[in-house]
């Protein structure tokens, strides 16, 4: 037998015994034994229902204690400990760059601002609304010579770009064009053979409507130069903690006589040798715009000093980056 029919069995004999001792009671005490059970059963519902008030009272507390005012205020403090912790971070790294000498702690792009100043855009390249490097009409081969020596071109200067090329020195700085006025990713451009020119129109009417392109970042693109250590600039040589690196001697007399800053923007390199074309091995340095070269065959004339055949090289694909590993700069003694 299943221990189910020994329950039920067990229930129905408590009922019929139950029965029986009800039948032996008076009418009255029936009356108040079935009293009693109601009772009992509606106390039972009644507690039940108290417990789960009770329950939902606590949670209707809970909402009402709730302050929207000091939860918000909450949340401002807690933003704020956000904010004050970036601030110190900025700080930190702000301290760093000063010690260092290297601003580019700070830097979030390398690519150009398109925002020109006094002191040029910095960059790695030609983007950031610069014109890109057009391609080369067949590759020339010409003979990439000093001053003077260069292949004897056609081209006539844009009227866009005379003005500019004329009161910055002109072919002794930007050499012969070597191209007509070109439209590259909608903007006017045009190449010499040290530069190339860009048309700004969104700078009309300033003396940024014409710059120049950032041919020395364009040529040197993936090759990185030992940074120089902090130093206080000197009369004959000038530290450029914007990227690192130094500018003396006879590179710096040459950079400030040809207007540097406007034509060249910042050093990207501190001297280094570098093959040229005609095999031999000369002191260079790079600038955001292009490269300054020195020549001692040519010592105590004006090619001395000449800016490298950079948009030959770029335009015409006439050459390429043929540096001599560079050593890190010399330390310049700090003045007494």
């Amino acid at each position: 037998m299943s221990d189910d029919t020994i329950n039920d069995a067990d229930l129905r004999k408590a009922i019929r015994q139950a029965n029986r001792r009800l039948e032996q009671k008076s009418e009255a005490e029936r009356r108040t034994l079935i009293q009693q059970a109601v009772e009992q059963a509606m106390n039972e519902e009644l507690a039940e229902k108290r417990l789960e008030s009770e329950r939902v009272a606590e949670i209707v507390g809970e909402e009402l204690a709730r302050d929207p005012a000091k939860e918000a205020a909450a949340a401002r403090e807690q933003a704020l400990s956000a904010l004050l912790l970036l601030v110190m971070l900025l700080l930190i790294l702000l301290l760093i760059a000063a010690a260092t000498g290297r601003p580019d702690i700070l830097r979030f792009t390398t690519t150009p601002v398109a925002v020109p100043t006094m002191a040029p855009r910095l960059g790695s390249g030609s983007d950031g609304g610069s014109a890109s490097v057009a391609s080369a009409p067949g590759g020339a081969s010409a003979a990439t010579t000093g001053v003077g020596g260069a292949t004897q071109t056609n081209f006539t200067i844009s009227p866009a770009f005379q003005p500019f090329y004329t009161q910055y020195g002109g072919e002794r700085v930007f050499g012969r064009p070597i191209s007509n006025e070109l439209v590259v990713n909608g903007r006017r451009i045009q190449w010499f053979e040290r530069a190339r020119l860009e048309d700004w129109p969104e700078h009309a009417n300033t003396e940024y409507a014409v710059q120049g392109g950032l041919l020395g970042y364009e040529f040197t693109q993936g090759l990185s130069f030992p940074k120089q250590t902090f130093y206080v600039s000197q009369t004959d040589n000038r530290f450029f903690v914007e990227t690192g690196h130094g500018v003396a001697g006879r590179f710096l007399a040459f950079w400030n006589a040809i207007n540097g800053m406007r034509v060249l923007g910042y050093p990207i390199s501190d001297q280094v040798q570098e093959a040229l074309p005609d095999k031999q091995v000369y002191t260079v340095q790079y600038f955001e715009r292009g490269r300054i070269e020195y020549h001692p065959q040519y010592a105590g004339t004006p090619e001395e000093m000449q800016l490298g055949l950079l948009g030959r090289a770029l335009f015409l694909k006439e050459s390429t980056p043929n540096i001599i590993p560079p050593p890190a700069p010399t330390v310049v003694p700090m003045l007494q």
